[in-house]
């Protein structure tokens, strides 16, 4: 009777350790703290999926990603609310990875009235759930250098 409630209890002990393993990024640059965007509260959002094709270094490849476009987290956060399109304009973001890459987007690449990149915050590749966290595509692009993988913070600007 004691080994099946050791087992339990074992159980519960590492559920928050399991929950700490969720990928999460950082969106900063919002009020004056970060907010954690989790697979919970992405979820929450439209789904978005796109076929890329792009060069590699090993020639031209083509992939389906699955996951929500940055404006619809941008939106949904309220990063850009009060501010008139020509102040939004002016904004940027700096995506970073969890080995230090980064890469720079305007909002206005991104903007639906202006630029219109549908810039992908991915969670699956061609009908695989990706390990190891988020990844962000640039559809249109022809190399593939402005992916960041395993992304950990979107820092508003």
């Amino acid at each position: 009777m004691l080994r099946p409630l050791l087992i339990l209890l074992a159980l519960f002990a590492a559920a928050p350790v399991l929950r700490a393993e969720e990928p999460a990024v950082a969106l900063t640059g919002i009020g004056s703290a970060p907010i954690q965007l989790t697979p919970q509260s992405l979820a929450a959002l439209p789904v978005a999926e796109r076929e890329v094709a792009f060069e590699t270094s090993k020639g031209p490849a083509t992939r389906r990603y699955k996951g929500v476009l940055l404006w619809d987290v941008l939106q949904a956060n309220k990063a850009l609310g009060g501010l008139k399109p020509a102040e939004q304009l002016k904004k940027t973001f700096l995506v970073s990875a969890r080995d230090g890459y980064q890469i720079a987007f305007s909002v206005g690449e991104i903007h639906p009235d202006f630029g219109n990149l549908p810039l992908l915050l991915v969670s699956a590749v061609d009908g695989k759930a990706l390990d190891g966290g988020w990844r962000l595509v640039a559809p249109g692009d022809k190399r593939g250098a402005r992916a960041v993988y395993e992304v950990v913070k979107i820092e508003l600007r």
